[in-house]
């Protein structure tokens, strides 16, 4: 089999109160600043649970140490995989994201779903689609991959943590 993995590009982390983590990982262990979004229609589109068309939204934040994305996300409508993670979880380490390598996206898709891993959750954020496959049961942890076109930009943040860079 060929590699899916080229590389982990972000760790996701679900919690309950994006300030209360903000100020935990700005302030103590020094990752920041953090751009901070709302994922919510109509920026949001394209959101599938399991396949079935499912709208929900979600607050998040990014920051980067190096090359390396930070993702802290807080769901707020709607059913999502984030509630299910807190639910069965708690807070914590929910997924990482992997450079797929040149495959399109419906390539990337087609391939997991053949290993076993359908979409378990999908969007699209202002052109940016994003897919979370179903790995947890076998590799302890959720993949996401993310698409986005040469030359896509992601927007301004809602508000930066604690501020924004000089």
């Amino acid at each position: 089999m060929a590699p899916l993995v080229q590389n982990i590009t972000q760790v996701g982390i679900v919690v309950r109160d994006l300030d209360k983590a903000l100020d935990q990982y700005a302030n103590r262990l020094g990752v920041g600043p953090w751009r901070v979004y709302t994922y919510a229609p109509p920026k949001l589109t394209g959101m599938r649970i399991r396949g079935i068309e499912t709208p929900y939204s979600m607050k998040l934040a990014l920051a980067w140490t190096n090359e390396m994305m930070w993702e802290l996300i807080q769901p707020l409508e709607g059913p999502s995989i984030y509630q299910e993670f807190l639910r069965d979880h708690g807070e914590g380490i929910h997924h990482v994201m992997v450079d797929y390598g040149d495959r399109t996206l419906a390539e990337t898709t087609a391939e997991f779903t053949a290993r076993g891993w359908p979409p378990v959750m999908e969007g699209n954020y202002l052109g940016s689609q994003f897919a979370y496959y179903e790995t947890e049961g076998s590799l302890t942890t959720t993949i996401e991959v993310r698409y986005s076109a040469p030359g896509w930009q992601r927007p301004e943040p809602d508000y930066w943590y604690p501020a924004a860079p000089k």
